[in-house]
């Protein structure tokens, strides 16, 4: 149970780096104004002109309250999810078997953390957004259920928190411990249901949104710099998604690494030119670009090792325990590897 904690607390960091444009800075920006634009005459039907005017109005505004919506959204699942996932790995790393939860026999008590998180918050938040219009399926209905499970938990959480804090289990036997841990998993169980349905929302919005955007800059700019950074993000996401299934069809995956890998090479090249005009420098752009080339390197590090089928040496099986990042060809590296990219690509602004 121990591992599969961890791993769900990674797909946590996937979906902190799969938002990567979601907060619409990118996003939301309108078009550069060409310079014919100003030149357009003014059709002489002023209805007309009107009813384009209050169109493409309508539309900004629908786009400014999905904008809002995705970033409440994210922010707060963001805030709470991996903090509650991180809270319940302490709590299993001194339990035989988190399902069964304690026995009063465990030779070390180690508690379970406390979440500071402001859930009143989120809640009002995500209550207010959800409720505005147009509605956003399918996280519109996901969002109330995820909120109120994550408040549940947290408040048993805390409740264990404090019991084993002032080491009550000393004067009762585990008796109430016991009893928590019966509430803790009935509310975990609810917990983790709404947050995989929640986090796939988040997912399949923000991949339905990039991929717009990426059609959007192509249009306006075409395969400019701008245009292979999302690129690579995109791509890289789905490498993600690719090297963490059970299944790993490796000469497919490769290949999508060696498309990375070019992709990489046409940004190189737009960043080249750009360096011959200051007005198209972007501030980061070398960060990112190393950024992204570490990130190819361990992608292909992942892969070959599924391929050959590589074992763990004995120095790697002890730093799987604590630090699996550290470990070449293993998707927490990978992922370690592609936060830092998007750090870098949130960095470079738009």
């Amino acid at each position: 149970m121990k591992r599969d904690l961890l791993s769900t607390v990674i797909g946590c960091a996937l979906l902190l780096a799969g938002v990567v444009g979601c907060d619409d800075n990118k996003t939301a920006e309108s078009a550069p104004v060409s310079s014919t634009a100003s030149a357009t005459p003014v059709p002489a039907n002023p209805s007309t002109s009107s009813n384009v005017s209050k169109n493409e109005e309508k539309s900004t505004d629908s786009e400014s309250i999905v904008s809002e919506k995705m970033h409440v959204y994210i922010e707060c699942y963001n805030d709470i999810d991996e903090t509650i996932y991180r809270s319940i790995q302490s709590y299993s790393t001194w339990l035989a078997d988190l399902k069964k939860g304690p026995t009063g026999k465990e030779e070390y008590v180690y508690g379970i953390s406390k979440i500071t998180a402001d859930l009143d918050k989120c809640h009002a938040n995500m209550s207010e957004v959800a409720a505005l219009k147009p509605e956003l399926e399918p996280i519109d209905k996901a969002a109330l259920p995820y909120i109120n499970s994550s408040i549940d938990i947290v408040n048993v959480i805390n409740k264990m928190n404090k019991y084993y804090e002032q080491q009550d289990y000393k004067d009762d036997a585990f008796a109430k411990g016991k009893e928590l841990h019966t509430q803790f998993m009935q509310a975990f169980s609810a917990f983790k249901s709404t947050s995989d349905t929640y986090s796939e929302a988040i997912h399949e919005i923000n991949d339905r949104r990039q991929a717009q955007l990426l059609k959007k800059i192509e249009a306006q700019e075409g395969k400019s710099f701008d245009y292979y950074a999302l690129s690579i993000m995109l791509t890289s996401k789905k490498i993600n998604q690719a090297i963490q299934s059970d299944k790993l069809d490796t000469d497919a995956t490769m290949k999508q690494v060696q498309d990375l890998g070019e992709q990489i090479e046409q940004l190189k090249s737009k960043q080249g030119e750009a360096k011959n005009d200051s007005r198209d420098r972007k501030p980061q752009a070398s960060t990112f670009i190393d950024a992204a080339e570490k990130y190819l390197l361990d992608a292909k590090t992942r892969v070959r090792r599924i391929r050959d089928n590589t074992p763990l040496t004995t120095g790697e099986k002890m730093l799987m325990e604590n630090a699996p990042q550290m470990v070449d060809g293993t998707f927490e590296k990978v992922m370690d590897s592609y936060n830092q990219m998007v750090t870098w690509f949130n960095a470079m602004g738009r």
